[in-house]
């Protein structure tokens, strides 16, 4: 256990000690920050003040561009009783202070043909779509109402029936698309792990036995030391930078407001003057709020943590044995191919659980230790039953111990075999010496 120190903390401090990992380590969450910094500048300095003056022939719509505005980014200047007509006033509009005209002609309700905006600069997309979604709902009102048709009653029963979700016996108020996103987001963290961290650990192998240190390592350390050594302190680096991006990325986000505190108020109240009107985003926020609530925090942290770690062990030991099996760069492909697929698969599989969590397919997925880590983590968030979930670990961790006992008698042959061509059939026969 001594010699597996040892080694674990010379990968370890090899490792956390390069120019590489420091830069990586520091880069990522300054770019999260100047990307932060960015954004609020982009929201706040380079959202251009729109005024749109309105010029309604129809007379229909004074009342509701009294209520349309967005804050100071959009404004809208309603022509009351002007007697201008619409061809003077869009070629002297800028004269009354304004970056536009909107013009209303008479309309008929059946038929809302003529409505044009005058303008020397394209509208946004947001902004064309608040004038067009307001117009559409107050001709759609005024119609209703014109075939004595009680608006109010009508808006009533426009509202989408909500679901009250019991789950084994227990209420639940969150959105299954947030519990999702939760659930995705934790199994893309694994499936970037596996696939770095994993290939790391094939790379250090192979670097080793190309340049004969490891046939100075195996006179003092016997090979499944050196194997399990170099796995766990490759691990140990794959944490320690995860653990430092955490930390750092909270860092920067809590000093952010100190030097860009007025800005980012202003972003805010600028979102909170659009979303104002807005309920699908009000229900959204309380989707959000309710879906975190539902989430059994500890549950979720202890099983990411038994996800990432004994996944990584199945996975890093198999990368470890192909590393010792190799013996010639070119091979790596079609030795990483069969090692790979299954992580690629699973991740095609992920989409497919997230519409049906607990199908056959998704069950079968949590199952397998090929695709356990990443398919059982995304299910948990939609309150997957205790007994599959510890009959999933239990499975993974038995499988992860045997794949690692496997990966020992390929690692302790291939690890000094030089020169020569290998095979799959050649590696089965080594896992039986």
């Amino acid at each position: 256990m001594k010699k597996v120190w040892y080694i674990i903390q010379r990968e370890y401090i090899t490792r956390v000690r390069k120019k590489s990992f420091i830069l990586l380590t520091l880069l990522l969450p300054v770019l999260i920050g100047f990307t932060t910094v960015a954004l609020v500048e982009i929201a706040t300095n380079a959202q251009e003040k729109l005024s749109i003056a309105v010029k309604d022939e129809s007379g229909l719509f004074e009342d509701k561009f009294r209520g349309m505005d967005l804050g100071d980014n959009l404004r809208f200047k309603y022509l009351t009783n002007n007697p201008q007509s619409i061809d003077s006033l869009k070629n002297i509009y800028q004269n009354i202070d304004c970056d536009g005209i909107l013009y209303i002609p008479k309309i008929e309700l059946e038929k809302p043909l003529g409505i044009a905006y005058y303008s020397d600069n394209e509208l946004g997309i947001t902004t064309e779509a608040h004038i067009r979604k307001n117009l559409t709902e107050e001709i759609r009102n005024r119609a209703l109402l014109q075939r004595n048709y009680n608006v109010d009653t009508i808006a009533l029963f426009d509202k989408e029936v909500s679901i009250e979700k019991i789950i084994n016996n227990e209420k639940k108020n969150g959105s299954s698309e947030v519990a999702g996103i939760f659930g995705y987001a934790c199994g893309f963290m694994i499936y970037i792990f596996l696939i770095v961290y994993g290939a790391m650990v094939m790379r250090s192998v192979t670097e080793e036995k190309t340049n004969r240190i490891v046939e100075v390592l195996v006179t003092s350390v016997k090979p499944f030391q050196l194997m399990i050594g170099k796995i766990i302190g490759i691990g140990a680096v794959g944490l320690t930078q995860f653990f430092l991006w955490a930390i750092l990325t909270f860092g920067i986000n809590m000093l952010l407001p100190m030097f860009l505190g007025d800005k980012m108020l202003a972003m805010q109240s600028m979102q909170q003057s659009q979303l104002a009107n807005t309920s699908e985003s009000t229900q959204l926020l309380m989707n959000i709020s309710n879906a975190f609530n539902d989430l059994a925090v500890g549950r979720m942290l202890f099983s990411f943590v038994f996800y990432f770690i004994f996944g990584y062990l199945f996975y890093a030991s198999q990368f470890a044995a192909i590393g010792a099996a190799m013996t010639d760069d070119s091979d790596a492909q079609s030795f990483t191919f069969p090692v790979t697929i299954p992580i690629i698969i699973s991740m095609i599989l992920m989409s497919a659980t997230l519409s049906q969590p607990f199908s056959s397919a998704a069950f079968w997925g949590s199952m397998l230790p090929f695709s356990s880590p990443i398919i059982m983590i995304t299910r948990i968030p939609f309150q997957v039953p205790w007994w599959e979930q510890l009959l999933s670990m239990f499975i993974l961790f038995i499988c992860s111990m045997g794949m690692v006992y496997v990966a020992a008698k390929i690692y302790r042959v291939g690890i000094l075999i030089q020169g020569k061509k290998i095979t799959f059939k050649e590696i089965g026969k080594w896992i039986f010496y």
